[in-house]
């Protein structure tokens, strides 16, 4: 039970931020869209990874650690990708609705 509480409330002091800095900076214009999205979901993989090796000790059999490991990094990538597929999408649009004067 308090496995599960610390899991939602690591995802959530990761993915909010992670949102936040991602919106404001292609809101400035320093950083498209989806080049945060694709490093987010490059950094999912090495979070689960690094969750993972965190929670499973050598001595135990860890399969909550490894399925909690999993999931936190589904979610980043997940979140990633969907960053990555808006801003793409963006980029696309801009291309299309760019006025030539």
């Amino acid at each position: 039970m308090a496995y599960d509480v610390l899991m939602w409330l690591f995802l959530a002091a990761l993915i909010i931020p992670a949102n936040i800095y991602a919106i404001n900076w292609h809101r400035r214009g320093n950083f498209p869209l989806w080049a945060s999205g694709l490093l987010l979901a490059i950094f999912g993989v090495g979070l689960g990874f690094a969750v993972g090796g965190f929670l499973i000790g050598p001595g135990n059999s860890g399969q909550g650690g490894a399925i909690m490991a999993a999931f936190v990094g589904l979610v980043t990538v997940g979140n990633g990708l969907i960053h990555f597929f808006i801003g793409l999408i963006f980029t696309i649009g801009k291309l299309f609705t760019k006025k030539n004067t």
